[in-house]
């Protein structure tokens, strides 16, 4: 990856984060000028925080990137990129790991709730979705 793409990249999740976030505290707006329900609005507010932050975290890397254009090779060097792909899949175990228990501790200290509470579903489909995310992403990566 050249350092040119690295920037539009950077640029781009930028754009797009701050986009959800702004649709977000928009809504967040709409629903608390507005009587609809009271539970619902500060989910959004929330939310709203979650991609704000991801596009700060970006911009303070686009910053130490044009502070720093020798940083730009540990972004595009195969070895560091492997290395930070390598954390990541152990990062994604994890989690799996985490998730699993937490839906085997849900099981086994609520057993009334399995099948008819939201959290256990929730719980369980999350769960799924770490476990099949992986080899899905793989298999439409081995098409192209």
């Amino acid at each position: 990856m050249g350092a040119e793409k690295l920037v539009k990249e950077i640029k781009l999740t930028i754009g797009v984060s701050l986009f959800v976030s702004l649709a977000l505290f928009v809504t967040w707006i709409i629903l608390e000028t507005t009587d609809v329900s009271s539970t619902v609005h500060k989910a959004f507010l929330a939310l709203s925080l979650i991609p704000f932050s991801a596009a700060l975290a970006s911009l303070l890397k686009l910053m130490k990137l044009k502070k720093n254009p020798k940083m730009i090779v540990s972004e595009t060097d195969e070895r560091l990129v492997a290395e930070k792909n390598e954390a990541d899949a152990k990062t994604l175990k994890f989690l799996q790991g985490v998730l699993f228990l937490s839906y085997l501790g849900y099981t086994f200290t609520i057993p009334e709730d399995t099948f008819q509470s939201v959290g256990w579903w929730i719980t369980l489909v999350i769960l799924l979705l770490s476990l099949f995310t992986p080899l899905i992403f793989r298999h439409t990566a081995n098409r192209t």
